[in-house]
């Protein structure tokens, strides 16, 4: 039986627009934004709606509390709104608006040659942003020589539709038209995330989804720029994700349109736990692709702002530093930029074996970057020997001192080629602080500080075919399949490394579970441990798994400081551990309450 719907012939004609933002710049965000009205033709639209807080950027953090800032999207909406004169068109765009000591998140309703309205969004997406509740009584605003009210109401009615801003809260439903103002990063997750708040594909009526792009920061997420009009269930306008330019989409609804067949009911899936939960096991390629593309897209916007055309970046052979090399290849051909302005360092060291420095120079030579190698022996040796260390002591203090030493090398490169120095680290690596604090803990831009270290393996190969074919995929796999070490002790007999990090740590994929089960769901060492066994039997012992476990909450506890003064770089996951805007924790937290939960945590005699 097909779908039948009733309608009265109400069409609307709605359009969208994600501008070119820059943040903080409102002067050009109005030039961006009177343009798309201009191009639009606002005689033949009767909504037009731009994202929340597009006159100043929705980045802003505490920039928002700036009365410059304040006052000049102000000035720029009284410029903004004469656009609408003599047109039937409604605009709504977003800008912060204070109210004594307070700061909102605005949302101004332009139409007939003035501002009509001024809302609240339903809630502040930045902590800079005062909520609702503190709104005094009768809020006004001054406006263009004139007191406007603030309302404080999310709805309203407008000529025969009824408008609904923000998500679709209980008893909404009968909503002619559900506008969603958002600001959503772009995240590659194994499974989709749960619908928070609605979900337009089973929904009566019209949806509006309209969100930030991907000119904001991105400090430390990469926003998406998702635009899509709905309308009953079906899609009828997108517009494509993850672009700097501004974009524009257009439909014609009906809100009073309604489908006479009941849309199906969301079922959830509750399966076992995954093994290793950060990769997709029904489309891993889907996630790859969009993995590769936000990282790419997150150094190409600092690379836009900063106005620099060169990378450097320590290229050591090894699975992170080769990613990293690959999102910079993505990145510069997006830009149309030309990679020999990707300088790849190879700095060998006491501990650097050939086996490393023929994967990273074919690495190199595949993606036609230019290539260096600087050897850090000399200078290590003269530093040691300033601070008195003794010849021969290879301890902490011999290892630190190289990866110092390498990022000394990459940032005074950078200054001498006005270039930005690309980190390499990855989201394992930044929970356990396996790095030297201003080491390679240390970048002006890390790509990888979403990806945890099973996952990155994976997408390495993927965006090795992806980029380079299958001589790309054959590299890289040779890359992913060496073992992880970080190359800092002298070589032994044979030219290679006796260090391997895993035997430090315990496995990778074990380290990769209880992040994402520990911290990313909060579960109780006891339930971890439990999930752990069950999913890892064939492979550890429980004594296996539960030193590995108390190395996970041991070092995840006491590197919270490397964390604390994390470089930017985006959000790829569900879970982040920057400090900004993901995993707020003191450096000087204790691990003692989850250490002694491992401590009591039993194994029956037999499985040992």
């Amino acid at each position: 039986m097909q779908n039948e719907t009733d309608s009265t012939g109400s069409n609307l004609h709605l359009a969208m627009v994600i501008p070119e933002v820059r943040v903080a710049d409102v002067a050009f965000n109005r030039a961006q934004i009177q343009n798309a009205l201009a191009s639009l033709n606002p005689s033949n639209s009767d909504w037009i709606i731009f994202p929340r807080l597009c006159l100043t950027g929705a980045s802003c953090g505490d920039l928002f509390r700036q009365k410059l800032l304040q006052d000049a999207a102000l000035q720029a909406l009284t410029e903004l709104a004469p656009l609408t004169a003599g047109t039937p068109s409604k605009v709504l765009l977003g800008l912060p608006l204070a109210v004594g000591e307070e700061v909102f998140d605005g949302v101004a309703l332009l139409s007939g040659g003035q501002v009509e309205v001024l809302m609240l969004a339903p809630w502040p997406d930045s902590p800079a942003l005062s909520p609702s509740v503190l709104l005094p009584v009768q809020p006004q605003v001054k406006l263009g020589g004139r007191s406007l009210p603030l309302n404080a109401s999310h709805s309203f009615r407008f000529g025969e539709v009824e408008i609904l801003l923000g998500h679709q809260p209980p008893g909404a439903a009968g909503a002619d038209l559900l506008i969603n103002l958002i600001d959503l990063p772009a995240l590659a997750p194994a499974v989709e995330l749960p619908q928070t708040a609605f979900d337009p594909a089973t929904r009566q009526g019209v949806t509006v989804i309209c969100s930030a792009g991907a000119s904001e920061s991105t400090t430390d997420q990469v926003f998406s720029g998702k635009a899509e009009i709905w309308q009953n269930g079906h899609c009828l306008a997108a517009a494509p994700e993850l672009t700097f330019e501004t974009q524009i989409i257009q439909a014609v609804v009906d809100p009073a349109a309604k489908i006479s067949v009941p849309f199906p009911q969301t079922v959830i899936e509750h399966g076992q736990p995954a093994r290793f939960p950060f990769i997709s096991t029904k489309a891993p390629e889907k996630q790859f692709a969009r993995l590769l593309e936000i990282q790419s897209s997150g150094l190409m916007r600092r690379l836009l702002h900063t106005r620099q055309r060169k990378v450097i970046l320590g290229l050591s052979g090894g699975a992170d530093s080769s990613q990293a090399l690959l999102v910079c290849c993505r990145a510069f051909d997006r830009l149309g930029l030309e990679r020999k302005d990707i300088l790849t360092i190879y700095m060998p060291g006491p501990g650097s074996s050939l086996s490393s420095r023929e994967r990273s120079t074919s690495l190199a030579d595949l993606a036609g970057v230019t290539q260096r190698t600087i050897p850090i022996g000399p200078a290590i040796s003269m530093h040691l020997e300033d601070i008195d260390h003794p010849e021969g002591i290879h301890d902490v203090t011999f290892e630190n001192a190289q990866a110092r030493e390498r990022t000394q090398i990459l940032m005074d490169l950078a200054n001498q080629q006005n270039a930005l120095v690309v980190g390499t680290g990855d989201l394992s690596e930044i929970a356990l602080g396996w790095c030297t604090f201003n080491g390679d803990h240390m970048s002006m831009y890390n790509v990888n500080c979403g990806l945890p270290k099973t996952l990155l393996l994976r997408l390495l190969v993927w965006a090795g075919r992806f980029l380079f074919g299958q001589a790309g995929e054959a590299i890289a796999q040779n890359i992913a399949r060496a073992p992880i070490s970080p190359e800092l002790l002298p070589l032994d007999e044979t030219g290679e490394t006796p260090q391997k990090t895993e035997e430090v740590l315990g496995p990778y994929e074990l380290h990769d579970f209880f992040l994402f089960y520990a911290i990313g769901r909060q579960m109780t060492p006891d339930q971890v441990f439990g999930l752990a066994v069950e999913c890892f039997q064939d492979d550890y012992t429980p004594a296996q798994i539960l030193t590995t476990l108390k190395t996970f909450y041991r070092r995840f506890f006491s590197q919270q400081f490397k964390r604390s003064a994390s470089p930017d770089g985006p959000q790829l996951l569900g879970l982040s551990l920057s400090p900004r805007a993901g995993w707020r924790m003191p450096s000087d937290a204790s691990g003692a309450l989850w250490l002694e939960a491992v401590k009591k945590i039993k194994i029956p005699g037999n499985q040992v």
